[in-house]
């Protein structure tokens, strides 16, 4: 099955190139009536999402699992057997060897994608927890004059509770998002800011003594509003005409995990650490609304409009685990397809693979494993590599 699902990346890597869809003319700016769409068709989270090809709905627990479902803190690990407990993550990633980070259909020689890191703290106390998250990106912006680098935050504050009587965690929280435009070669204030908020919710079933879970996750549309700019005429901004608004469209994610091993998944087991082989398949299915005049941060910077989000997108995500040395070495692998956003512009397959190795062992309110992790996601015209630390689960 992983041999498989690698598989399918690699052809995606080769033909990509070929069902590719050059893009449609994009359209000059001449008014503030337009948007700029930050949207995130690609996989964009923990180690261990990542390289499972993207599903993490089900799968994906503690801090890293607030990213992508909001009820993730309330899911207590396999020998979380504590009144409270914590979790951490920390993840580094960078596309900076993609020509078309973004899949906007125009490809650079020279590379560009986004660097990522995104940071979080988890903490339980009996079947309520809370979980805080924030994710920084930054990416140059293609053909701007001058040069300018698009920044956009987005943090999550969730708050969780485990139902034991349904075997259920329910998640609620908000999530903001600023983004902003920034010269790059200057030590200069933003061009412009726009900020906005939208709220989270989740679920996970997890039924005792089993070995599925399932998982929904829902985000509201962002409307960020009113530009702010320290200095300029949003008209004329150092030769750019400013937007009068960014969206965030919002999400649907349905997912579903399975895991073979020696022992029932869903249970909790009253030892240090859960050592034995295991292979894991997880599975989302991602859809992502439209946006009402979303255009695209490339077009933007070469003072253009490329339409994007026009039309609903959906993406099948899909990879497995194996712990290959229990307690000592995960391996991973996957694929999903990225869906076309831009007018025009066809989709893409990815291929994934990722891995965790135990690091340390030491007493921090209890006896901890620290982790390592590397990942890879790959398609045409896209490279992402990362790293990771956090505990060993």
């Amino acid at each position: 099955m992983v041999r498989g699902l690698g598989g399918l990346g690699l052809v995606g890597c080769v033909l990509g190139p070929w069902w590719a869809v050059a893009p449609a003319a994009a359209d000059p700016i001449v008014n503030r009536d337009y948007a700029i769409e930050l949207y995130e068709g690609v996989a964009i989270g923990d180690g261990t999402q990542t390289g499972m090809g993207g599903a993490g709905a089900a799968r994906v627990t503690g801090s890293a699992g607030t990213l992508v479902n909001p009820s993730a803190p309330a899911v207590r690990g396999s020998t979380d057997t504590d009144h409270w407990s914590w979790d951490y993550h920390l993840e580094l990633l960078t596309g900076r060897y993609s020509s078309d980070y973004d899949n906007n259909g125009v490809a650079t020689p020279d590379g560009g994608g986004a660097s990522l890191a995104t940071a979080g703290l988890s903490l339980r106390y009996g079947d309520w927890a809370v979980g805080v998250t924030a994710t920084a990106q930054t990416a140059p912006v293609d053909g701007s004059t001058p040069p300018v680098d698009a920044q956009t935050l987005r943090g999550k504050v969730v708050v969780a509770r485990y139902f034991s009587g349904a075997d259920l965690a329910v998640g609620l929280g908000v999530q903001t998002v600023l983004f902003e435009l920034r010269p790059t070669m200057e030590q200069a204030p933003a061009l412009f800011e726009i900020s906005g908020a939208g709220a989270v919710a989740g679920a996970t079933w997890l039924p005792r003594q089993e070995n599925f879970r399932a998982g929904l996750a829902l985000e509201s549309r962002i409307l960020g509003g009113q530009v702010t700019t320290e200095s300029c005429d949003p008209m004329s901004c150092q030769g750019y005409i400013l937007p009068d608004s960014v969206e965030s469209p919002g999400r649907v994610i349905v997912g579903g995990a399975y895991r073979w091993g020696p022992t029932a998944w869903n249970q909790l087991v009253h030892q240090e650490f859960r050592d034995e082989p295991s292979l894991t398949l997880a599975s989302d299915l991602v859809v992502t609304g439209t946006s009402i005049k979303g255009n695209g941060i490339e077009s933007f910077g070469q003072q253009q409009l490329q339409r994007s989000g026009r039309r609903m997108s959906v993406s099948i995500r899909a990879g497995a685990e194996y712990e290959l040395l229990p307690g000592r070495l995960r391996v991973r692998a996957g694929s999903y397809w990225e869906p076309g956003r831009f007018d025009d512009v066809g989709g893409r397959i990815h291929g994934t693979l990722g891995f965790d190795v135990r690091a340390l062992e030491f007493h921090l309110w209890g006896l901890r494993r620290g982790r390592l992790g590397g990942t890879a996601d790959l398609a045409s015209r896209y490279r992402n590599l990362g790293v990771s630390i956090g505990f060993w689960h």
